[in-house]
């Protein structure tokens, strides 16, 4: 199903709490507070996206959002190169612990990521620091998110679920929910079957470039998330992808006269900037 549970992967579970936490601070900031770091700001894709200003299908989707990346300082030597993607990210003023708590999630993950793609390249019959060559300059991102409870809605305004029903683009995404619950999966029954939080648990699903490195091996599977009608629903997502210079091709090992590449090489980065674009339409720096 392209989606599995890790326990036991030394992330402290006073960690994740003190990260919750701190999320739901941000988000009950007055939307003037939120608004200083808005994601029209940048010309990078960070930062603090409004409820209804991400499109998925062509919807708008039913939560708030601020995103983030590699923390790059305006003089810093790649930044200065104009390199795509490279920059700091927008932090909020009035919380004096956000900062530090979600950098420390940040390295964390880097981590915990390098060690799930360890694992799937040992899966692959690969060496186990295979995929290194393709991930140590990361183009990793980071959300954090908040699902308001779900308000009836209106045909015209064009909106649809908390998040509408889509793939990751990326390659391997580590999230971490909140008790609430609300993720669903599509399984090989083409039924949507929820993704239930469990303690101490991040669930992992792979994207599609590793559906792509893989000749389609691992598949990256539909998901969707569905907002409740009572309830706030936080979630803290981590997308662990490859370099951005990288180029996606079918691993040879996985590909015979039975079963050719189905695939062809693309630019990472290139796609990846499409892929931001189109989700983020909606924003601009006047909204």
């Amino acid at each position: 199903m392209g989606f599995f549970y890790i326990k036991n992967h030394g992330i402290a579970t006073d960690h994740i709490k003190t990260v919750f936490s701190e999320i739901k601070r941000f988000f009950d900031l007055p939307i003037e507070e939120k608004m200083k770091i808005h994601i029209g700001k940048s010309n990078i894709f960070r930062g603090y996206t409004p409820i209804g200003k991400e499109l998925t299908n062509d919807k708008k989707d039913w939560h708030e959002s601020v995103d983030f990346g590699l923390d790059l300082s305006i003089d810093h030597p790649e930044v200065l190169a104009g390199k795509p993607l490279q920059g700091p990210n927008p932090w909020p003023d009035n919380l004096p612990d956000f900062r530090n708590i979600m950098t420390k999630h940040w390295d964390l993950m880097l981590n915990l990521g390098a060690r799930i793609t360890e694992g799937l390249a040992l899966s692959l019959k690969l060496e186990q620091n295979y995929c290194q060559q393709f991930t140590n300059k990361s183009q990793s991102s980071m959300r954090i998110l908040h699902y308001p409870p779900y308000r009836i809605q209106e045909p015209e305004k064009n909106i649809g679920d908390g998040i509408g029903a889509h793939i990751d683009y990326g390659f391997l995404t580590i999230l971490a929910q909140d008790a609430i619950g609300g993720i669903e999966v599509r399984n090989s029954a083409n039924e949507w079957i929820p993704a239930p939080h469990i303690p101490d648990t991040f669930i992992i699903n792979v994207g599609h470039m590793t559906q792509r490195w893989t000749n389609g091996f691992y598949k990256a599977n539909l998901h969707r998330v569905r907002s409740k009608r009572n309830k706030s629903r936080y979630s803290l997502p981590f997308f662990c992808e490859p370099n951005f210079d990288t180029v996606v091709a079918p691993l040879e090992s996985l590909c015979s006269p039975e079963n050719p590449p189905g695939y062809e090489p693309f630019h990472f980065g290139t796609y990846l900037i499409e892929q931001f674009t189109r989700s983020y339409a909606e924003n601009s720096i006047e909204d």
